[in-house]
This record gives C-alpha cells, structure tokens and sequence, in this order.
C-alpha cells in the first residue's frame, strides 16, 4: 500500500511482497526500495522478491529444505535476488544502487521455518506454545532510519541474518512502513495484540483486501511510509497451491532467470496466506 507521503508527494509504492504456498510449505518475501531513489528502487524491491518466489518454489529447492541446511539455502536465496536485481539495474540502464532495497524472507513447512533479512523490516512468529515475538531485528548504529540494502558495501558480511525456528504456527513479513505501530520502536520487540488479531483473521478467511481497508485506517502511523505485511498461519482447511505477487512498477525489460538445483519434492499440508 503506497504510504500517505508518498500520495503527497505524487510517488509511487516502493515496496513489493510475494508469496507461495503449496500444501504445508510456503514461500514468502516482502522488499522495501530505497525511498532516496524513489521510483527505481522499487523495481529493485520488485525483482528481489520475484526472484525469491521462483526459486523458493523449484521441487528441488523444495526437497532440500526439508532435508538440508536451511540456513545455507537461505542464503543461495538472497545471493540469486542480488544478481536478478543487478541485472534489472543493467537492464534499466542505471547503477544497481539505484534499485536499493531491503529483504525479508520466509520459508516454512509444519516442521520448522527459516528466515533472512537484510534491512529494518519486521519478523514476527507465533509457536506452538503460544508465544509471539520479533525475529532478526536489526541492530542501529547510531540513527534509527538508517538501514543496509540488499546491494550494500558487506551487506552480508554486516547485515545479513538468519534464525531457524521449529513450531512455527503463524509468521508475519513487514516492510517498516508499520514499525511505530505494530512493534515497540524502542526494542523492536512486536506487539502482541496487533499479531494475534491479524493471524486470528487470516485464520477466519478475512480476504487480503480487507486487511488492506484495516491499514488504510491507520492515519498516525509517524512515518508516511509504503505498508506492506505478508500473514501466514497454519490452518485446518486445504487451500492448495497458491501464488501472488506485487505488480510490476511497470513493463519488465528484463527476464528472472532461474537457477536451478536438483532433485524432486513432495508437498503436502495447510497454510493460509494474506498479504
């Protein structure tokens, strides 16, 4: 949702979200361009979590999460969302720091789930046992609206965080466009409340555009920024293979490419998904 200063200013939404879900795994990515190259960095949000989506959903990417090194497949995500990005940045004919943006990922199945970030989106979990908290948070050096990019100098090296959780009931991804509202701003840690409410309603089959008029409400967000929140939880009805993604900022001059593994994989199981 394109953030209140943004339609003042007459700028677009730089933030973009995807998501996959088949039986009881799901794929999901929120991105948030760079607000000081507005309008470019928005197809660098827009490649990163397309990229994500096309690998995430590969069977074979599939089978090894299931039996392998999460954390490492993770990364092999966000290394494959940094090259689709620069070559979107070739493509559009500009440096790839034009097409800043952070990442949030998830990857989850009812066994355990993995997430990554580079950036200040927000990561919030429910557990089997009913606790909910903040995942990945980032650490701020000295000023609190600074944050590492995707194509930042030792982005990895500096940035880059992943955590692996079992028991993982529910998962939010947010762009930071909420972060005044949904988490104490102070210690990053989420608010509870807010959390319960949202998954309870994806759990009720609220529809996406619902949860959208719900944020559009919020007039006192502090920030003026692009919203955007991927919801997923565990429920007891089927919902079958399930994809969606932010569109476009416009007509693609460059084609995501795909790089492959190997290996098959089965699906099986029950999430609901809102974005």
């Amino acid at each position: 949702m394109t953030g209140q200063e943004h339609e003042r200013r007459g700028l677009g939404c730089d933030d973009a979200y995807s998501y996959g879900v088949a039986g009881n795994y799901v794929v999901a990515a929120v991105a948030d361009g760079a607000g000081a190259v507005t309008g470019t960095s928005a197809w660098g949000a827009y490649a990163a979590c397309q990229s994500v989506l096309t690998d995430g959903l590969q069977p074979a990417f599939v089978e090894n999460f299931r039996s392998g090194d999460p954390e490492q497949l993770m990364r092999w995500l966000f290394d494959n969302a940094l090259t689709r990005v620069t070559r979107q940045a070739a493509a559009l004919g500009v440096e790839p720091m034009r097409l800043s943006t952070t990442l949030c990922v998830a990857v989850a199945d009812h066994g355990r789930a993995v997430f990554g970030q580079i950036g200040d989106g927000v990561i919030a979990a429910e557990l089997y046992d009913g606790r909910v908290g903040s995942l990945l948070i980032e650490e701020k050096d000295g000023y609190a609206n600074t944050t590492s990019f995707l194509q930042s100098d030792r982005a990895f090296e500096g940035s880059f965080r992943t955590q692996s959780v079992d028991g993982v009931t529910a998962f939010a991804l947010s762009t930071d466009g909420m972060s005044y509202k949904i988490t104490d701003i102070g210690t990053g840690e989420a608010y509870e409340p807010f959390f319960r409410d949202s998954w309870q309603h994806v759990r009720a089959g609220a529809r996406a555009d619902q949860f959208a008029a719900l944020l559009r409400g919020i007039t006192d967000d502090q920030t003026g920024d692009d919203k955007t929140m991927v919801l997923a939880a565990v429920s007891g009805s089927a919902v079958g293979a399930v994809t969606d993604s932010s569109p476009a900022p416009g007509t693609s001059v460059a084609e995501l490419e795909t790089v492959p593994l190997t290996r098959g994989a089965r699906r099986r199981g029950l999430w609901r998904r809102r974005r």
